[in-house]
């Protein structure tokens, strides 16, 4: 496969050896198909990024009935932030209190 640079002067990129040469006519190949996979490949996780704003969607490479598990990761992640917020606090009031006594 080659991308055409210039079709006046027949330049031509070889992006699997990332060369730049001159293009002979008579070899000209496209392949498209593996370009299109890789375009939808993206086109999906792209969609799966935007679907996980909704809690209530299943990500893309998750087994099926799992919806909602955004929400619960999120509820998750905010116990143990708290969780670690409040030992902090308590550790600070514990010195705080030590240094008073």
């Amino acid at each position: 496969m080659y991308v055409l640079i210039d079709l006046e002067e027949n330049v031509a990129l070889n992006p699997e050896a990332g060369l730049i040469g001159e293009m002979d006519e008579h070899l000209i190949t496209s392949n498209l198909a593996l370009m299109m996979d890789n375009i939808d490949r993206i086109e999906m996780v792209g969609k799966d990024l935007f679907d996980s704003l909704d809690p209530m969607t299943i990500p893309l490479v998750s087994h099926p009935n799992r919806e909602g598990i955004y929400r619960n990761a999120g509820r998750v992640a905010n116990l143990a932030y708290g969780f670690i917020f409040g030992m902090l606090m308590a550790a600070l009031v514990a010195l705080g209190l030590r240094g008073v006594m």
